[in-house]
């Protein structure tokens, strides 16, 4: 006997549609963090789109980086209440 479990594939989108981009807007710009894995699961879209639209938002000010890596971004929206802090400590002498 074999107790196979089988996962069903998930299809995500690779444009979301209008309504859904204007559902993530505002969600992005009030989400105190926000990646683009979790944007992907929450709005069923690509990681991939998600962070082509993560840096977007960036760019148009909903949202701004706060910390991350290659593999991994983080930020944070522009009315979430915490203010963009520069990386890698305090700058207590600038």
């Amino acid at each position: 006997m074999s107790s196979e479990v089988k996962e069903e594939k998930v299809t995500r989108e690779l444009i979301p549609p209008p309504d859904v981009e204007a559902e993530m807007r505002r969600y992005v710009e009030r989400a105190r963090v926000v990646t683009p894995q979790s944007l992907a699961i929450k709005f069923g879209i690509r990681v991939s789109t998600a962070r082509k639209m993560l840096r977007r938002y960036a760019e148009e000010g909903l949202v701004f980086y706060v910390d991350g890596n290659s593999r991994l971004r983080i930020y944070s929206g522009a009315k979430a209440g915490r203010t963009p802090e520069r990386r890698g400590g305090s700058d207590d002498n600038a």
